[in-house]
């Protein structure tokens, strides 16, 4: 008994429906970088004097990269994109901002993208 639920849990594929109840079909996946762009605020120099400080501000993440295909199920996809030696691959910031490879932040909630074959992104239904 114990070996028949072991096969079924080791062999069930469990069905990805769509925001629809319809099955899913992926399309492709994406990344999407970490943006900051940096800005200047009022502040206090060491002298108790208002000046103007630069920060980071988070700003919209913005996709980079080649899109990479559904692997399928039970796949994985690793990229070994370098950003020092594929520069283009990385978003274009706009002037005084910054980029960053994927990484989740409150600002980046979902740094890999999935597109289903509607083209809704990451389960979001359109």
């Amino acid at each position: 008994m114990l070996l028949a639920v072991l096969f079924l849990v080791v062999s069930w594929d469990r069905t990805l429906t769509d925001c629809f109840g319809g099955n899913e079909v992926m399309g492709y996946y994406y990344f999407r970088a970490t943006m900051r762009q940096v800005a200047d605020i009022p502040c206090l120099d060491d002298q108790g004097l208002p000046t103007l400080c630069s920060v980071n501000v988070p700003d919209v993440p913005r996709a980079f990269g080649p899109n990479f295909p559904d692997p399928g199920t039970g796949d994985s996809v690793s990229t070994l994109f370098d950003p020092v030696e594929n520069p283009d691959l990385l978003p274009v910031p706009a002037i005084g901002g910054l980029s960053a490879w994927p990484w989740f932040s409150p600002e980046n909630m979902d740094p890999v993208v999935a597109v289903d074959a509607a083209g809704n992104e990451s389960l979001v239904c359109q």
